[in-house]
Formats: C-alpha cells, structure tokens, sequence
C-alpha cells in the first residue's frame, strides 16, 4: 500500500485549469512505475465526472478513461507527466479532487488534493 501523503504528491499544483468547457490538471508520476487496470470517476468537490468524459494524455499517447482494463491498461510510467482533460465545468476557486486507480502492483490507490484557479 502507498500512503497517501505520497500519492498526493504526484499531482501538479497549481495545474488545475478551466479551458472552455474542459477542467485541466496534471499528475507526474515521481514514484515508481506502474499499470492502471481500472479506475473510479474523477471527483471534484464530491461531483463525479463520468469516465467517458475524461481523456488522459501522456508522451503523445491518450486514452479515454472509461477503455483502461485489465485487457487494457494504462501504464504509469516514472518521470511522464499525465494530463487529464474532463469535458465538464467548475468555478473559479478552491476545489477537492478526488482520485480512486486499481492498479496491478499495489492494488486499489485513493487520495484526494485541493487545488485552486
């Protein structure tokens, strides 16, 4: 299990951004390498954002959150940042985001950040 004080610091502060009609933000994986087989919909501020919604971007590769499975996982790989594009809209200030992965090595990893724009 990886505590959550170190999960949290992954993501990207001060990257939470509102684009349009898109909600921004950035993780940098600067822990150990790693594979998503599955994921929970982002939250912010307890609303949950649909997974067919979120697209992730990394090293000029993306995928839609709601096609990563076992039979198509997503590798977390070291030093790569990921940036995450949620079709949806917030208001400016602080907000909580809320992460749940279950990955291949280390199992189910939730944490939570807050971060504003």
């Amino acid at each position: 299990m990886i505590p959550k004080f170190m999960l949290k610091k992954i993501y990207v502060v001060n990257s939470l951004k509102q684009d349009g009609d898109t909600i921004t933000f950035q993780l940098l994986n600067n822990l150990y390498p790693g594979t998503v087989i599955g994921a929970e919909p982002v939250k912010i501020d307890e609303l949950a954002f649909e997974l067919s919604k979120t697209e992730i971007v990394y090293d000029n590769e993306k995928i839609i959150a709601d096609q990563i499975s076992k039979d198509n996982p997503f590798p977390l790989i070291k030093g790569v940042t990921f940036t995450f594009l949620i079709e949806g809209v917030i208001q400016p200030g602080k907000h909580k985001i809320e992460f749940n992965f279950l990955t291949k090595e280390a199992g189910s990893i939730t944490f939570d950040v807050e971060d504003e724009f």
